[in-house]
């Protein structure tokens, strides 16, 4: 056989592997097009994804609603018959506070303060909203806080202040972002939240997400 036909064959092959393995979700890859799992996924991540991988706490699922257009992907918190009890922005998993340094959520700096930490502000990005003249909303993680030599106010919704978009039976028991729960996963079912805590259409807001409504579990990130 002629070299060049050789490599036609070989890539032909390979490209029919690759579309196999796709249409059947044993493995493929996805670019993320906003920035609900920054910092740890950052807006145009590429992450890999298999429907082998059994999905556990802490990993990536992606998956898809009946009403969504496109695949989201956002970080396993809750699996089947977990309390999950959010309050103040902490997150609890069967009573236990859930230790996430690698999640954004927002605080409120001083003019001062934001002196201070400026150039590292600007230089990873970090959104900053002007609150008043003297304050302002910072977005950080757990992390990045320890790094700058941080101690802020976090900057949450009230326990009694309400959420239009807040998924219905959420919503209807008069939980909000930051006070959710306790509530049990129910069986079949997960929660997952974003990274970016105050920029993810998460299960809060969407609820439950169903086993059969998961594509695949993300191997990298």
């Amino acid at each position: 056989m002629k070299k060049w036909l050789l490599v036609f064959v070989i890539v032909g092959l390979l490209f029919w592997i690759w579309v196999a393995l796709r249409l059947t979700h044993t493995l493929e890859y996805y670019s993320l097009p906003g920035v609900s799992d920054a910092p740890t996924l950052p807006k145009g991540s590429i992450v890999f994804a298999s429907r082998l991988k059994t999905p556990d706490f802490n990993n990536f699922i992606c998956f898809k609603k009946p009403t969504q257009s496109s695949p989201h992907i956002y970080r396993c918190i809750g699996k089947p018959a977990d309390i999950i009890e959010i309050k103040s922005g902490k997150v609890y998993r069967n009573g236990k506070l859930l230790d996430e340094p690698f999640t954004n959520n927002n605080y409120i700096i001083t003019r001062n303060q934001l002196n201070r930490v400026n150039g590292y502000i600007e230089a990873n990005k970090n959104e900053l909203t002007p609150l008043s003249d003297t304050t302002y909303r910072v977005t950080l993680s757990g992390n990045e806080l320890k790094a700058y030599h941080l101690s802020l106010i976090p900057d949450v919704s009230p326990k009694a202040a309400t959420n239009e978009y807040m998924f219905d039976d959420f919503k209807k028991a008069g939980y909000n972002e930051d006070y959710l729960g306790p509530v049990k996963v129910p069986a079949g079912c997960y929660f997952l939240l974003g990274d970016n805590r105050h920029n993810a259409l998460d299960s809060r807001y969407i609820g439950f997400i169903k086993k059969d409504e998961i594509i695949a579990t993300v191997l990298n990130h």
